[in-house]
Parts: C-alpha cells; sequence; structure tokens
C-alpha cells in the first residue's frame, strides 16, 4: 500500500515543482519586495511597514480600487445574465447553435490588444462607425472616450463583448449536464418553461453559477491590457483600474517596491469581495 501512495506521489512531482518555481516563490517575493525601496537603477533597501504607510495616505489607489469596483458593479450582473440567456438558447446540439456559439466565443479568443484597437476605432468621436451612425440618423456624436462615464460605460461594453462568450459557454457545459428526465418530470406535472427554468433548471446551476461568478469578478480585477489601450487611464484617472495604476507607478515612476505593496493590498481586496459575491450567491 506504501509503494502505491509513493509512486502516486512521483507524479504530482512535475506539478508541485511547476507550481512553486511560477506560482509560489513569486507570490513569496512580491511579499517580501513589498518592504523594500527598489527603482531598479540601485539594490533593494529594506523600508519596512512604510510602503503600506504610504499606501492608505494615497487618494488615487483608492481611487482605482473603486474604478475597479465600479466596473464589477457594472458588468458583473450584465455578462453572468445574458451568457445565462443565450446557453438556454443554444446548448442544445443543433448545427446553428453550433455556429452561433462560435460566432459568440470568438471576441474571446481575440487577442485583447486586437479586438481594443477594433473598438477604439468604433467609439472614436471624429472618425467611429458608432458615431457616424448616430449622425446619419440626426442625434448628436457621443463623446465615448472623452468624458469620464462615457468612457466608463464603454469599458464595460467592452468587457462584456469580450467576456460573454466565455461564460456562455460555462453555462453550457453546465445546462448539459442536468438529466432531461427532470425537465419531463416538471413537465408532466403541468410546470411551464419559466416554472421549469426557474425551479429545476436554475437551482442545479448552483455550482456552475459560482465557478461562473469566480471566474468574471478574477477578470473584473485583473483586466489591464484592454483599458491601456482604450483609455490609458483616463480622461483623467475616472478609468484608472489598479491594475493599470501599479503598472504605472512600477514603470514610470520606478517605484518598485510600492507597487509590490498595492498589489499585495489589492489582491487581499479582491478576495474579500470575491468571497462576499460567493456567500451572499450560495444565500
Amino acid at each position: 500500500m506504501n509503494k502505491v501512495v509513493s509512486s502516486r506521489f512521483i507524479f504530482t512531482i512535475p506539478a508541485l515543482v511547476f507550481l512553486s518555481i511560477f506560482v509560489l516563490l513569486p507570490i513569496f517575493s512580491v511579499f517580501v519586495m513589498s518592504f523594500s525601496n527598489w527603482d531598479l537603477l540601485s539594490p533593494p533597501r529594506f523600508v519596512g511597514w512604510s510602503n503600506f504607510a504610504r499606501l492608505f495616505e494615497d487618494k488615487w489607489f483608492w481611487n482605482s480600487v473603486w474604478v475597479s469596483i465600479k466596473l464589477l458593479i457594472l458588468t458583473v450582473p450584465m455578462t453572468f445574465f445574458i451568457s445565462l440567456a443565450l446557453a438556454v438558447c443554444l446548448y442544445k446540439e443543433t448545427t446553428s447553435s453550433k455556429i452561433l456559439r462560435a460566432l459568440f466565443y470568438w471576441p474571446y479568443m481575440m487577442p485583447a490588444v486586437a479586438g481594443t484597437t477594433m473598438w477604439k476605432w468604433l467609439l472614436s468621436y471624429d472618425l467611429g462607425l458608432l458615431n457616424h451612425i448616430l449622425k446619419s440618423a440626426g442625434f448628436n456624436p457621443v463623446p465615448w472616450l472623452l468624458k469620464p462615464t462615457a468612457a466608463l460605460i464603454a469599458i464595460a461594453l467592452l468587457r462584456t463583448w469580450g467576456m460573454t462568450g466565455l461564460l456562455m459557454m460555462m453555462f453550457i457545459t453546465g445546462l448539459q449536464s442536468i438529466p432531461e428526465e427532470l425537465h419531463e418530470a416538471a413537465k408532466v406535472d403541468g410546470a411551464n418553461r419559466w416554472q421549469m427554468f426557474w425551479y429545476v433548471t436554475f437551482p442545479l446551476l448552483k455550482n456552475t453559477n459560482l465557478l461562473v461568478l469566480t471566474t468574471d469578478i478574477a477578470h473584473v480585477f485583473r483586466d489591464f491590457a484592454g483599458i491601456y489601450v482604450l483609455t490609458g487611464g483616463g480622461p483623467g484617472y475616472s478609468t484608472m483600474v489598479t491594475p493599470l495604476y501599479i503598472y504605472n507607478t512600477a514603470f514610470t515612476q520606478w517605484r518598485i517596491g510600492y507597487a509590490y505593496a498595492m498589489s499585495i493590498v489589492f489582491l487581499l481586496i479582491s478576495f474579500a469581495i470575491a468571497m462576499v459575491t460567493l456567500r451572499v450567491r450560495e444565500r
């Protein structure tokens, strides 16, 4: 018995080595370097808790956290329900559903920079296709990327466009795992389509719902490339999400240790928000 257990353990060694080198070691190094002052030009200098003390007085860091939370509030419900609705319509295996699934999944497969560049052209105030259509219809053009609220909505639309396909496929996997006999039994009992969905399908998607919410929240808190290309954090700091603010701190101001401290605090905030969201969803 011991030989069997030890032989099984051998097969986990490559995964443990990979996890240690590329996950645990970087996390540990970030934690250690967050207590230092480092600008890449000189050796790191230990400064204790001063980075964290400065962090709690940095209004632009907390502004970036609030921007990330606003994007979370705007996009997670929208992507969740749109993806669920599409999955309910397309989960059956037909030729047309397979084609539509591929079309909806395609934006997620596009490189972030390419997709965002396309959106930047569509939303351009002077040359954008969307404003051209509005002007042709007799409406005034909308400054999508020039006003704080409009820019935030534009990013929310970009996220919804990019994430809906992935979440839809996750819902489809969950729907296809539900035995059809349960729907047949509900139909025999006189349930209509809405009742079957609300009392049979949706409760059985509990684990899928949690997975979708976790995935969507994680993507919100790590959004960087799309926002960097579309608005660069502007106008002003209105779309400056925390990952972008950390990047600017590290690679334009060269305050590497301070950026590490922000990364740790933002990681803890993200984890706390995710746990609260999942707890509410379970209840």
